[in-house]
């Protein structure tokens, strides 16, 4: 199960990388961690199949790639580093740049600077390298000189993997993730201007206070709110603020309390979501309204998730279940 730290990464250099990961402080979950994992109980869209979604927003044939889910259940998609092939976890809460972990296959680099990483108590976490790489293809576009980090996996997940790379390399181009037919689309023209309301919905992105994170206004159970979407982490939770009168469960574990039936109202469109972890989390100042929402890819999973850093949108669409996807989801 992919897991952010138990605590904040404070590099010198290479906190760029990190701005958004290290407000996660409570959710490290135990080694035997809890399998609940949030769902959408319903959601007024038609679901939408990839042929029909790619045609809708725009994509051509050779715009479209091969998106595969990790054992923990969030998405990855093929890249390049200097010739070499990696599965990175395109992940909207990196807010910079990119992290390969320690197993990942050796990608020729040049090591710019080692860091300590920190534990909030000052305490030693684990060592990391700021590095280069001379190129990096990823969904069709390819960039030179690109600075990352090189970590222990350890000090993120606990499960392996390769590493992840934020939207910083989506900033020209609007990005569609579809976790259900395992395929990811890229291009740098614009949605179009119509797209038909019964299948999707479009959202103002709010500008993070740092980095490329994704943040959109909602009303959850009845409150204007700021939710948080987060494609690298792979549960998700709701505020105890936003979580009074909402049905009530008591699990073993960790996390002891989940809430069903959540309302949540987004973009004029009505979802009731169930199984969120109920959790006190910190998303650091400068928004005008609460954070009430974390959602992950088990939320997140059930949608086509279009990003377009350039126009500021977020569409969503209800994805078609394939048998395929839950296979690889369990």
């Amino acid at each position: 199960m992919f897991i952010r730290p138990s605590g904040p990464v404070f590099p010198a250099r290479a906190l760029f990388l990190f701005l958004c990961t290290i407000t996660l402080l409570s959710h490290a979950l135990p080694a035997t961690p809890q399998a609940i994992k949030a769902s959408v109980a319903s959601a007024p869209l038609v679901p939408t199949p990839f042929p029909q979604w790619t045609q809708d927003l725009g994509y051509q044939q050779t715009q479209t790639f091969p998106l595969t889910l990790s054992s923990f259940g969030c998405q990855l998609v093929n890249a390049d580093l200097s010739g070499i092939s990696v599965q990175l976890m395109l992940d909207s809460g990196t807010a910079s740049g990119f992290v390969i972990t320690n197993t990942a296959p050796p990608i020729p680099h040049q090591v710019l600077q080692s860091e300590e990483q920190l534990n909030p108590d000052g305490s030693h976490r684990g060592e990391s390298s700021v590095i280069r790489v001379e190129s990096m293809s990823i969904l069709g576009q390819e960039f030179q000189h690109v600075e990352g980090v090189l970590a222990d996996w350890r000090m993120f997940s606990s499960e392996p993997f390769d590493g992840t790379v934020g939207l910083h390399f989506f900033l020209n181009r609007r990005v569609t993730l579809d976790y259900q037919s395992g395929r990811v689309a890229a291009a740098s023209s614009g949605l179009p201007k119509r797209l038909d309301p019964k299948r999707y919905i479009s959202i103002d992105l709010v500008d993070p206070p740092k980095g490329h994170i994704l943040y959109v206004r909602a009303k959850v159970n009845g409150r204007d709110a700021i939710i948080y979407l987060d494609t690298g982490y792979n549960v998700s939770f709701i505020s105890p603020a936003f979580a009074q009168s909402l049905p009530r469960v008591e699990r073993t574990g960790k996390f002891k309390v989940f809430r069903e039936a959540v309302p949540l109202e987004l973009g004029g469109a009505k979802f009731v979501l169930d199984d969120l972890r109920e959790s006190d989390f910190n998303r650091g100042p400068g928004f005008d309204l609460p954070v009430a929402l974390e959602l992950g890819s088990d939320v997140l999973s059930h949608f086509i998730l279009t990003i377009d850093i350039p126009e500021k949108r977020l569409v969503l669409g209800l994805a078609e279940p394939t048998s395929a996807a839950a296979s690889a989801a369990q």
